[in-house]
């Protein structure tokens, strides 16, 4: 940085160039101009270690640094400790530059954004962007979405795979649906299904250091001119119509202007960064909907969303498998007994009944057949004893003889 402002390069464009303010690019100068002199002992030489590791892991600002100090026995004051916190987040930025200027087809980084509400069937719903950007080339792809859960997540990162490729590694924030636990000092937990997808790909799950977003800052400047760019003053009918417009717009607009950091297009590094990443096509595609397990009930049919929906009369009482990639009325889903498929549907409103005819033909011989009246169980018929046949084969029954009850207290009192 200060070579290149020495070379003659305007700080402006410097500034630019590694994403910061030209006031910091000052500060850089100064700091390094002040570092070449001999350094002076200072009262904050003990705690600086100590002032580096937190913000390595919190982006904590002075006043709070200046309390757990004095805890530790720092007797100076503040404009010092202002001073060293400064130089210490412009080491981390310059870090995290360097960091995150990727070779190619090295990282992608992914991240949501909130862009207000929409229409959906005459529900209004919030409307979510999902943006990806490949660090090398900074080409972009971008889904709107009523819905962040994890089948939505996967589906759009395996259509964005699908579209660019897949990088090495893959750059997320703590979101519940791909990080279960990010604790400082522990190793990162990922999400079972989340890291099922990424190990299908080939993709290495990298989460952002807790309370440290300037990380994923390629994806973050990404959302935003989605929405600036794209978003603002837009006008559309559908989800599924604003998703054909941004479609549009990202291939014949963002992917071909010259972007601010690079200087150069994006479709143009993209041509040197495809040859690093790994096709999509390489591996079977990656089943991305939700799997739900239901019982089916005795009238053939399952319960899901509130709604019945039939199977054959085969798998009542048995458990089945529900795949489907989002909870919204119209949503395909299958119905599996043994890896076997019985039953498709769409989702319906809550309270519906959904019997196919099929299904409704064979539920309704099951139970005429259920009801047909069963053959009486023949009884045991014990042959008459024969005359003629010897008393070893044949007892003769039992005589028992039977008295009156004064007969029995005549007999206790002779007794």
């Amino acid at each position: 940085m200060k070579r290149e402002v020495e070379d003659g390069v305007p700080i402006a464009r410097v500034a630019r160039r590694y994403g910061v303010s030209r006031q910091s690019i000052y500060n850089v100068l100064k700091a390094t101009s002040a570092e070449e002199r001999v350094p002076r002992r200072s009262k904050l030489d003990p705690f600086k270690a100590f002032v580096n590791d937190r913000l390595g892991e919190f982006e904590l600002p002075a006043t709070v640094l200046l309390r757990e100090i004095k805890e530790l026995g720092y007797q100076g004051g503040i404009t010092i400790l202002k001073e060293f916190v400064n130089s210490c987040k412009r080491e981390q930025v310059r870090q995290v530059i360097e960091r995150f200027e990727t070779l190619p087809g090295r990282q992608a980084q992914l991240d949501w954004g909130e862009c207000g509400t929409i229409d959906v069937d005459g529900e209004r719903k919030k409307l979510y962007a999902f943006v990806l950007v490949l660090g090398f080339s900074r080409m972009l792809f971008a889904r709107f979405t009523t819905s962040m859960k994890q089948p939505v997540l996967l589906a759009c990162l395996r259509e964005a795979f699908e579209r660019l490729g897949v990088p090495k590694e893959l750059l997320v924030d703590n979101m519940k649906t791909a990080v279960d636990r990010h604790a400082l000092g522990e190793e990162v937990r990922f999400n079972a299904a989340f890291l099922d997808f990424c190990e299908h790909y080939g993709c290495l799950p990298v989460a952002c250091p807790p309370y440290w977003p300037r990380a994923k800052g390629k994806v973050e400047s990404g959302v935003k001119y989605l929405k600036g760019s794209f978003l603002a003053g837009r006008s559309f009918t559908t989800l599924a119509d604003l998703n054909a417009q941004l479609d549009a717009w990202i291939e014949g607009v963002a992917n071909v202007r010259v972007h601010g950091t690079t200087r150069e297009r994006p479709v143009d590094r993209y041509a040197h960064e495809v040859k690093a990443l790994r096709p999509a096509a390489a591996v079977p595609r990656f089943d991305t909907r939700e799997l739900l397990i239901r019982k089916v009930q005795p009238d053939g049919h399952v319960r899901l969303a509130g709604s019945a929906y039939s199977v054959p009369p085969r798998a009542v009482g048995r458990m089945v498998h529900v795949r489907i990639q989002y909870l919204a009325p119209g949503a395909e889903f299958e119905v599996i007994l043994a890896d076997e498929v019985i039953a498709q549907h769409r989702l319906a409103a809550s309270g519906e009944r959904i019997t196919l005819e099929e299904h409704g033909l064979a539920i309704r011989e099951a139970a005429r057949a259920g009801r047909r009246p069963q053959r009486p169980r023949r009884r045991f018929q014990q042959a008459l004893p024969d005359p003629d046949a010897p008393m070893s084969v044949y007892a003769a029954a039992p005589v028992v003889q039977t008295r009156s009850r004064a007969e029995y207290e005549r007999l206790l009192e002779s007794a």
